[in-house]
Order: C-alpha cells, then sequence, then structure tokens
C-alpha cells in the first residue's frame, strides 16, 4: 500500500459537475491511502503539511496556478516544495490534461510551469495521443516519461438511453468561448441549409458578454437552458438527442472527461478532429469532423444507417474503469 497525494482537491465544484478527482481518489482508496482525502483545500501549502506523509503526489492542472487566488505566491510555493520532495525522494506525478491554460493565450508563468513540470516529473499520464505528440513536439527530453492512459469512465449514475430523439444535437457543460459554441451557432444561423436541425444547449454561462453573444445567435430551433444541472439531468437530456455534439475550437484540449461521460450516457459523439476525440474515433459510437460541413454528413448517414454500438460501447467501459485506471498508473509508477 503507499501514501498517495492528489492535488487539487477542491471544496467545492463550480460549473458544470467535473467528478474527475473525486473519482481518482475514491479509486486510489481501493488499496492505498490518499493522505489528503479528508483534509480541506489549502492549495500548494497542503503539499507541505503532508510532505511526509507522502509517497508519491498526483498533480492535475498544476500548470495553472496563477490563475487561482494569490496564484504568484502559490506558484512560488510550489517550486520550493519540488525541491524539498526531490531532497526526500517523493514520486511526483504529473497529469497532463491540456497543452495549454483554456483561458490565457499566453502567460509568462505558465510557461515556466510547463517546463519545469517536463523537467521534474518523474512520471507524465496524458489521457490521448496528441498530448505524447505535444512533449514530443515541444519538448522532446521529457517524451520517455510520458505514458498514454484513457480517461476512464464512470458508468455509476446513468440510465439506459431511450429512443425517438427530440432533438438533432445536444450541446452541454459549462459555456466558455474556448468550447466554439458561438462559431457553431454562427454558422447555423448564417447557412439555411442547416437550420431545420433541432440543437438543445444546455450549461450554465458566467460571462455576461459571451451570453449575450450566444443569444443573438439563437434560431427558432435552438433550444438554450442557461442552467447547472447535475449528471442525472444531463444524462436524461442526452438520452433526448441523436447526438451529442462537441464543438470545441481549442487546440489546448488533450482530452475530455464531457467525452467519457457522453460515452457513459449512450451517446453517439461528434467531436473535433483532434486528442482524445481522434483517438476514440476508432470506436463506431465516436465521429470526428474537421468542417462544419462533416457534422450533418455524419448526422445523414447516421440516420440512414443506425447502428447502436451496444456491444462496443460495454467492451470499451469494462476496458476503462476507474479501477484499471489507477492499476495503470500504479504500473506506470
Amino acid at each position: 500500500m503507499r501514501n498517495f497525494f492528489v492535488y487539487p482537491k477542491p471544496d467545492k465544484i463550480i460549473g458544470s459537475p467535473n467528478p474527475y478527482i473525486t473519482n481518482l481518489i475514491k479509486a486510489l482508496s481501493r488499496h492505498h491511502r490518499v493522505v489528503n482525502a479528508n483534509a480541506k483545500n489549502r492549495g500548494v501549502f497542503n503539499l507541505f503539511r503532508f510532505l511526509f506523509q507522502t509517497d508519491v503526489y498526483v498533480l492535475n492542472w498544476i500548470e495553472n496556478l496563477t490563475e487561482k487566488r494569490m496564484g504568484k505566491l502559490q506558484a512560488v510555493a510550489f517550486v520550493c516544495f519540488m525541491g524539498c520532495a526531490k531532497l526526500l525522494r517523493k514520486k511526483i506525478l504529473w497529469i497532463l490534461h491540456n497543452k495549454y491554460s483554456h483561458h490565457r493565450k499566453e502567460d509568462p508563468w505558465i510557461d515556466f510551469l510547463f517546463r519545469f513540470m517536463m523537467k521534474y516529473a518523474d512520471k507524465i499520464i496524458t489521457h490521448s495521443h496528441s498530448g505524447l505528440e505535444f512533449v514530443q513536439g515541444h519538448f522532446p527530453e521529457a517524451a520517455h516519461k510520458v505514458e498514454v492512459i484513457y480517461h476512464p469512465v464512470d458508468i455509476s449514475v446513468y440510465k439506459d438511453k431511450p429512443s425517438a430523439p427530440e432533438y438533432d444535437f445536444l450541446i452541454w457543460g459549462s459555456i466558455y468561448p474556448y468550447k466554439g459554441i458561438d462559431k457553431f451557432l454562427g454558422y447555423l444561423k448564417n447557412n439555411p441549409p442547416s437550420h431545420p436541425y433541432r440543437i438543445l444547449l444546455v450549461g450554465k454561462c458566467f460571462n455576461q458578454q459571451y451570453k449575450e453573444t450566444l443569444t443573438g445567435l439563437l434560431t427558432e430551433n435552438v433550444t438554450f437552458y442557461d442552467e447547472l444541472l447535475g449528471m442525472d439531468k444531463i444524462a436524461e437530456f442526452s438520452g433526448r438527442a441523436r447526438f451529442t455534439l462537441f464543438t470545441y475550437q481549442s487546440k489546448t484540449v488533450i482530452s475530455s472527461g464531457s467525452l467519457m461521460d457522453a460515452i457513459s450516457m449512450g451517446a453517439v459523439i461528434i467531436g473535433p478532429n483532434h486528442g482524445s476525440f481522434r483517438d476514440l474515433s476508432q470506436f463506431g459510437f465516436v465521429k470526428t469532423y474537421d468542417s462544419y460541413e462533416d457534422i450533418f454528413e455524419i448526422h445523414r448517414e447516421h440516420v440512414l444507417n443506425p447502428e447502436p454500438y451496444d456491444s462496443e460501447r460495454d467492451r470499451f467501459l469494462s476496458e476503462n474503469s476507474w479501477e484499471g485506471f489507477v492499476e495503470k498508473l500504479i504500473e506506470a509508477l
């Protein structure tokens, strides 16, 4: 049994629920000890607090430290922590979720933390081959540390998907500019042949200016619920749509927890041809597009030749459980 510290450990979830850390702690705790499982969130300062109790630090989104409260101070403290951890021979496992921050185009602190982690992490886990390609292209000296493990899936809260869809496309999750929803809605509005498609957009938009932009792009066939919903409700909406659509424009995306949730919900997914969408396009239930025209061509083909993909999906879910993910992490260490 090993002693793990998992970062970050949020006290509450803001935005569309992302249970990644909760599921990771739960899965690790089955056979190991997570030393900060019940600790309050104190940012990077908890890294010091549990220094002598920890064998392995599992760090997520650590490169975005400066976006947090007292971020620059936390970043300096983190560098000091890493010096202590290395002296004490602690293992540092970095899960590389993104190629950069979704919300900042350039930031010298983020650049520094990327370089720093590439140098000092003992192992780098990424959930798609685009993460490995990113490291090989920009930090080739760290490529030997990288291991690709598909994003794990939680199937505990989902129900069977009913038939007879009311909508053609469901887009769900917290709404941010990097997801490109405004670009897609703009295309719909300016291309009359695409007007008949029924779109259900579900998610909280926290930026009032961006919300006004989206509202101005809605057509009569687009339904927008500006709400923060639990996964059960989202699963219900998924059952009412023919496809779950991801319109991500940002190339910073390596993997998507929402993609894995959509698979669990029984959805047929359409997403951009990069990151984990491209990796998983080998499975029939994940389709990829290079242009918006491709989305509607995929729709037409699927309506003419629908496939349930049930056995393929069941196999994928069983092979990519959280329990299995932790086993692969231990093996990687």
